[in-house]
């Protein structure tokens, strides 16, 4: 099966899990299902077998083919085996009476949470804030600021009616939270929840600076200038300022993840050149590397960039996650609070689902550990 048809089918089991799933849409899982059983499976109605006939023969299939996890480590592979019991885990309260039901999830999550979506503010040096539009992926910063399909939010005149020059504007996220801007320069940032981006609507010749507060992606736009001595192209640098370390780039795609809450900043790239600057250290990254800063350290590993950027394509990518990482990303996406009654869970996670799923379907499919998890108002309860 192809990486496309993968996600096609994590998507439909995340649907399935919130109870958001048409029946147009179970019988392709169920098309899916047959491919690993010879025995076939039908909705009910579509054969001679009885409901609780095919339940007994799913759970069977299910039971001969999926080993245990170990505690510690809980993988969700999704494809082929433990997506299967995911969607038996719903699937079969569907066959039994044609309609979505989940014990879990109607015990412990008696009301849902939809995630977040494209929100943002825009805030001037004076204090002034412009509330943007939902319905809007991001704003374009130039003479004007205009939404990316063009729409005007604000002209050169109201840019320039608090300083004649450059203003410095900030973008802000809520948690439930993400939204683009193309800088003066043609750079794209994607801002990720809970984040605040500051830059000017218009850079200088020699260095192009912004701060973050955050988690964003960058694609930073190669640009030169003529050096004013030799009359040389010159490029000029492109700087993310972020929580006491500086990332320099010129033309290159990366992430920064710098939360103050987190322990660790990581700035991942995915391709260029960028180095990482401490008070006492400087890192160079290549492609498929990571800096971690702690405590004033810069450490630089390889890794997978896909679960550190999985964000910006609207997924959750969890690849051996501690359960303390993944919640904090759930808390930010869908504004919810996390406490512990006892110690942090050490267990890891690996799997891929989609943003745009309610709280209660990213929880199904965590309730496939062993881990206790109960929504109370907006705070989630670990036990």
């Amino acid at each position: 099966m192809s990486g496309m048809e993968d996600n096609h089918i994590d998507d439909l089991i995340a649907k399935l899990s919130a109870g958001t799933l048409t029946e147009k849409e179970l019988a392709v899982l169920i098309d899916w299902y047959n491919s690993f059983d010879d025995t076939h499976a039908v909705l009910q109605g579509g054969g001679e077998e009885s409901a609780e006939q095919l339940k007994a023969r799913m759970h069977v299939w299910l039971m001969e083919r999926i080993r245990p996890k170990p505690r510690r480590s809980v993988y969700v592979r999704l494809l082929p085996y433990a997506a299967a019991v995911l969607l038996a885990a719903v699937a079969i309260g569907y066959f039994a009476d044609k309609r979505l039901t989940n014990t879990v999830a109607t015990e412990q999550f008696a009301q849902d949470i939809a995630p977040g979506g494209n929100r943002a503010t825009l805030i001037f040096a004076d204090g002034r804030q412009v509330a943007l539009s939902e319905e809007q992926e991001g704003i374009v910063v130039g003479d004007a600021v205009t939404y990316t399909d063009g729409s005007m939010l604000l002209d050169g005149q109201d840019i320039r009616s608090v300083h004649r020059d450059a203003v410095d504007l900030v973008l802000a996220t809520p948690k439930g939270g993400t939204y683009q801007v193309m800088l003066p320069d043609g750079t794209l940032v994607w801002l990720n929840a809970a984040s605040t981006l500051k830059y000017p609507t218009k850079f200088t010749e020699s260095e192009r600076v912004v701060e973050l507060t955050g988690e964003a992606y960058f694609s930073v736009k190669r640009l030169a200038a003529a050096d004013s001595l030799g009359g040389k192209r010159v490029s000029i640098p492109f700087k993310v300022l972020a929580n006491g370390q500086e990332i320099e780039v010129l033309g290159t795609e990366f992430n920064i993840a710098a939360y103050s809450e987190d322990a660790e900043m990581k700035t991942t790239l995915v391709s260029g050149k960028v180095k990482v600057v401490t008070r006492n250290q400087a890192k160079v990254l290549h492609p498929g590397q990571q800096a971690s800063l702690s405590a004033g350290r810069i450490r630089v590993e390889t890794v997978e960039t896909a679960p550190y950027v999985a964000w910006k394509e609207g997924r959750f990518h969890f690849q051996r996650t501690p359960l303390e990482d993944i919640l904090k990303q759930i808390s930010r996406w869908y504004d919810v609070d996390v406490v512990y009654r006892k110690d942090v869970p050490q267990e890891t996670f690996s799997g891929k689902v989609k943003r745009n799923v309610s709280l209660m379907g990213v929880l199904n499919i965590l309730q496939l550990s062993t881990i206790d998890i109960k929504l109370e108002g907006r705070t989630l309860i670990v036990d």
